[in-house]
């Protein structure tokens, strides 16, 4: 399933934050989800001062073949753009990103429902609409009352009939020049795209245990950070520890950490993005799980973030690790909480 959380810093950053597992048919764990992507080639990214993410929850296969479908619309729509001498119309916000990605998406799952009642029934939605279709040449009126019945639930997607579309949500997450930092997001059952009116956002498994932590979070800081931004450093730290709390506390959430920082403060693509995966996002994982712990200061926690993601130190993970627990108060102790032990 996934969880989506992510978290605003200020007018123009912020974070976003996956992890990668998945349960097959609800029963088979596997650890291989890659549901945090960018949409944008570095090419467009910094021709429109703009950066978008997908990251989302539900059926992996569904959620990849999504992505594949925006980036072709997003390429086709730019190639067209630059073969006009830039002058044609072109998506520039977070939120043309978003509005193009909801219909994909809007597209798919009538596609998805198509081949549903066409494998089922024998018939289209416009032919439901239309209360007949034609087989061989006859004429058949849909007028079955079990029929109607379980067609009109595969068409207003309901769960028990379409789950696989009904559980996929989406986060679009970006920052560009007109609006800065913005996350807008969609849900399988619905056809509208929500904005972020708050400082975070979740999707997926666990969702709800992460939003009453991030409430938390928010009525813990004062209005004018509320209002103007937080430190990067306590924010990146928070995002972490707030994902871990609820992998703890809830199923189908676990394995390595995909992170991607935006900053649209900076002039092209790779000073505006900082993505961490890997060895390197498992050791801040393990890292804020430390301090959260008491097992080291904040000090040592905060500075490790700051020198791995922020200032891009070069990740060596033996002269991490040592740092790490050359500091903590119990090495022994921290050993089994990071094996998943309890005190």
């Amino acid at each position: 399933m996934a969880i989506v959380n992510s978290l605003k810093f200020d007018y123009q950053s912020g974070a976003v934050i996956t992890d990668e597992e998945f349960f097959i048919g609800g029963r088979r764990r596997v650890l291989s989800a890659d549901n945090l992507q960018f949409l944008l080639t570095e090419e467009m990214s910094n021709e429109l001062g703009l950066e978008a993410v997908y990251g989302g929850a539900g059926n992996i296969a569904l959620t990849n073949q999504i992505i594949e479908d925006i980036r072709n619309e997003l390429n086709k729509n730019y190639n067209t753009y630059i073969k006009s001498g830039k002058t044609g119309k072109v998506f520039k916000t977070v939120e043309d990103v978003a509005r193009i990605t909801l219909r994909i998406f809007q597209n798919y799952s009538r596609e998805y429902v198509n081949r549903k009642l066409n494998g089922l029934f024998g018939f289209s939605i416009d032919d439901f609409n239309r209360g007949h279709y034609f087989k061989d040449g006859n004429k058949i009126d849909i007028t079955e009352d079990k029929i109607v019945s379980k067609a009109m639930d595969m068409i207003l997607l309901k769960p028990d009939y379409m789950k696989d579309i009904s559980e996929l949500e989406g986060l679009i997450i970006g920052t560009d020049s007109s609006f800065g930092f913005n996350i807008f997001d969609f849900y399988g059952g619905m056809t509208h795209l929500y904005v972020s009116t708050s400082m975070y956002n979740s999707v997926g498994s666990g969702s709800t245990t992460t939003s009453l932590a991030f409430s938390e979070l928010i009525n813990n800081i004062t209005l004018d950070e509320r209002r103007n931004g937080i430190d990067k450093i306590f924010g990146m730290a928070e995002l972490i520890r707030i994902t871990n709390q609820t992998a703890e506390k809830n199923s189908e959430i676990g394995g390595y950490y995909n992170i991607i920082y935006l900053n649209g403060n900076y002039a092209n693509h790779s000073e505006r993005c900082t993505e961490i995966s890997g060895d390197l996002s498992q050791f801040i994982k393990e890292t804020v799980t430390a301090y959260d712990s008491n097992f080291v200061s904040k000090e040592l926690c905060y500075g490790l973030i700051d020198d791995y993601i922020f200032k891009r130190k070069k990740f060596v993970p033996e002269e991490a690790e040592s740092i790490l627990f050359g500091n903590a108060s119990d090495c022994y102790k921290l050993e089994l909480v990071l094996r998943g032990y309890k005190f």
